[in-house]
């Protein structure tokens, strides 16, 4: 919390100021930013509306309807919980479900690092990420006009590396840790 942010520095208790119906938590414009890669975001929030204006509590991003595009799951204070679907396009895209045998089971702290068409990326597999959220253990990744991934490399927490080649896009891919197991996943 911000020091002294509803709070009257100097004085010995705990008085708090009274700023009324202004809360320091709430009703301020959510944003989605799109990334340009070029190191630059631009907000397109309002044109996917998702710029909504709400006491925003958790968020989440999975695949709900398995269709490659994510979605964002929502959680208001004091509103229901909300979906906000995402329609696919003609972009490519790739998932991986990690399951550890050695490491953990769900394969939390494994990186993932994918090259398509001399681009890189890199995810990290994590439990939680945000205020009272957590997205998929699904690794997802947008790989635009790519109809293959070049190379994917798995850095699994046990110290493991797995490695693959010329991965089709546009699929599911569930990988175990030891003894290595590539397999799509319906």
């Amino acid at each position: 919390m911000m020091e002294g942010v509803g709070r009257r520095l100097g004085t010995k208790g705990v008085l708090l100021t009274n700023i009324g119906s202004r809360s320091l938590n709430g009703r301020e414009k959510n944003v989605l930013f799109r990334n340009q890669a070029d190191g630059s975001f631009i907000d397109v929030g309002w044109p996917n509306g998702a710029d909504r204006i709400e006491d925003g509590r958790g968020l989440a991003l999975l695949d709900s309807n398995r269709d490659g595009s994510l979605d964002i799951a929502l959680r208001n204070y004091r509103a229901p919980a909300g979906l906000l679907v995402n329609r696919p396009n003609s972009n490519h895209w790739i998932g991986f479900k990690l399951v550890g045998t050695r490491s953990n089971r769900d394969a939390i702290g494994a990186r993932i690092r994918i090259s398509a068409g001399g681009r890189a990326q890199t995810r990290v597999v994590s439990a939680g990420g945000a205020y009272l959220s957590s997205n998929s253990l699904r690794q997802h990744f947008g790989v635009g006009e790519k109809e293959h991934v070049d190379t994917v490399q798995i850095d699994w927490p046990s110290g493991i590396t797995s490695q693959f080649r010329d991965l089709q896009t546009n699929r599911l891919y569930r990988i175990e840790e030891f003894p290595v197991l590539l397999s799509d996943w319906p």
